[in-house]
């Protein structure tokens, strides 16, 4: 009989939990450029897998153009003449691309004339413009010319928006004091991070149906530096929120680029 009356129990928290659990959710982050649909598989007990698919829109900022710019031509000052290869046939190559016929050295001609007349007029001169600027430094190896080509790959680079798509899993357990359901996941790295999410109810709604979602990097070891040779301590833990309040949001992408 207690056997019986514990599975009935039992029975009533699943249910309870299912309904106050996320099943198909959409969120945005507009900060991030960044959106998110989650699938939620019903909770068994307290504990719930969740499937991710999320899509980021990645720009490099504007107001650090010049920035990037002075270190660009910096490297490009101290870098060995080799690197930009033979300048004459670098010529021939931008002649080519002027013209729209290909250089001799184009084994496929048919290919790239037929491609370049598929460019739009505004890709057409943004690559000639790259081209020439390059030829220019190619010849002098000056500074001038150095920073008229970083601006040159910048100006291209700056309106490229870089879309990349990705799927992962997450477990989540229902905390009942806040009635949230958090993920906590201790990497095994150097900066000893912890990968927390969670999701939780709108407080301005009352409907089941809509979740916000929240994901941060907590850094347990700040004085340790990463695989790459970085501070941990500049890895980033802001808090990423994610809303129900999906739209769209503002990008200024003069070119897509799909990203792995």
């Amino acid at each position: 009989m207690r056997r019986l009356i514990t599975l009935a129990m039992l029975t009533v928290s699943n249910t309870a939990y299912a309904a106050d659990a996320p099943g198909t959710v959409f969120v945005l982050n507009a900060d991030d450029k960044s959106g998110i649909t989650v699938i939620c598989d019903p909770p068994v007990a307290d504990v719930m897998n969740c499937h991710f698919t999320q899509m980021t829109v990645y720009k490099p900022d504007e107001t650090q153009a010049e920035t990037r710019i002075a270190k660009a031509a910096d490297d490009m000052m101290k870098a060995p003449a080799s690197e930009f290869g033979d300048c004459s046939k670098l010529a021939a190559l931008t002649e080519g691309i002027e013209s729209g016929k290909a250089p001799p050295d184009v084994p496929d001609k048919k290919g790239f004339e037929q491609n370049w007349i598929k460019e739009a007029p505004q890709a057409k001169a943004d690559t000639i413009k790259l081209f020439k600027t390059m030829l220019a430094f190619c010849r002098s190896r000056d500074r001038k010319d150095a920073e008229a080509l970083a601006r040159a790959s910048d100006e291209l680079e700056g309106n490229t928006c870089k879309i990349s798509n990705w799927t992962y899993l997450k477990t989540f357990s229902l905390n009942y004091s806040t009635k949230r359901w958090q993920s906590t996941v201790q990497n095994a790295d150097s900066c000893g991070t912890i990968d927390y999410s969670e999701f939780s109810r709108p407080p301005e709604l009352k409907d089941d149906y809509f979740w916000n979602y929240s994901a941060k990097t907590i850094v347990t070891n700040p004085n340790g530096k990463t695989l790459l040779g970085n501070a941990c301590s500049e890895t980033d833990q802001s808090d990423h929120q994610y809303v129900w309040q999906t739209g769209k949001f503002y990008a200024n992408c003069r070119y897509i680029q799909v990203t792995p």
